[in-house]
């Protein structure tokens, strides 16, 4: 296949790495897909840094990596930088795109899909993951930041551990089991009006909000977890999961936090 970077076109038989030999202030590349007919499933692995996709109309995936000078040491005085690119590996096999940064590269990454495209994106610490545009499955996971995935069509897994979600769809696929969650943050999402769900909701220490019509069936039965035990104790525990129907109710919708609130808009 071949690879364009900059004004330059190579050719790689499968994959292609940017690293410490090539020394550019912003890596560029444009990688054809097998079958332009068909959508483009596209895979981020990134350990510093944001992860921004965007769907667009066109027929490659184009993706654009620019260095972090904040994560990077101040250069000595009468000396610069000359490795600001924070090293892309790129693969593409049948469609597949796969896209990963060094262990230790710091940066962001910038991506325009085809807009009928699936998303499994990953990053560690110090970002956002950003989605706009795109029709597909889209999977994203954010160890310490935020999840904001705008304007998209298909099923939405969003998580982040230190960081809110927040999800807007104008549709949904049918039948598909959605997720929503985080550990330290607000879950915002938004859903079209005629959606159908069946709804389970959890904010340990938060409040639950909607204007959506939900039916709610309730919280789980209370769990004993002590019956007079070897210390004479009886424990019991009232878990804080909600369960709910959205217009007559439909495949399974997880929101959850822990530390937050849950937002649940009706587009």
């Amino acid at each position: 296949m071949k690879i364009k970077i900059g004004n330059w076109m190579i050719c790689a038989p499968l994959a292609i790495l940017f690293g410490a030999g090539l020394a550019l202030a912003q890596d560029h590349v444009s990688v054809p897909l097998h079958d332009p007919s068909r959508p483009a499933n596209v895979i981020v692995n990134t350990m510093n840094g944001s992860i921004t996709v965007k769907g667009y109309d066109g027929k490659e995936v184009v993706i654009e990596g620019h260095g972090d000078a904040r994560r990077r040491s101040e250069p000595p005085a009468g000396m610069h930088r000359i490795n600001e690119n924070p090293g892309l590996d790129v693969e593409e096999d049948n469609n597949t795109v796969r896209i990963k940064t060094g262990l230790m590269a710091s940066g962001s990454i910038t991506i325009q899909v085809p807009r009928q495209s699936s998303l499994n994106l990953k990053t560690m610490n110090g970002g956002t993951i950003n989605v706009e545009n795109v029709s597909g499955e889209i999977d994203a996971n954010n160890m310490n930041g935020k999840v904001v995935i705008t304007n998209v069509s298909g099923s939405v897994v969003a998580s982040s551990m230190n960081g809110s979600v927040v999800v807007s769809l104008d549709r949904v696929t049918p039948n598909k089991a959605m997720s929503f969650s985080t550990m330290n943050g607000t879950v915002d999402v938004t859903l079209p009006a005629d959606v159908k769900a069946n709804v389970k909701m959890k904010a340990e220490n938060g409040d639950i909000f909607t204007d959506f019509d939900v039916k709610v069936s309730g919280s789980q039965q209370p769990e004993v977890l002590d019956n007079r035990g070897r210390n004479g104790k009886y424990k019991v525990r009232v878990d804080r999961t909600f369960y709910g129907t959205i217009n007559g109710g439909g495949p399974e919708m997880t929101f959850s936090t822990y530390n937050g609130r849950i937002l649940i808009h009706k587009k």
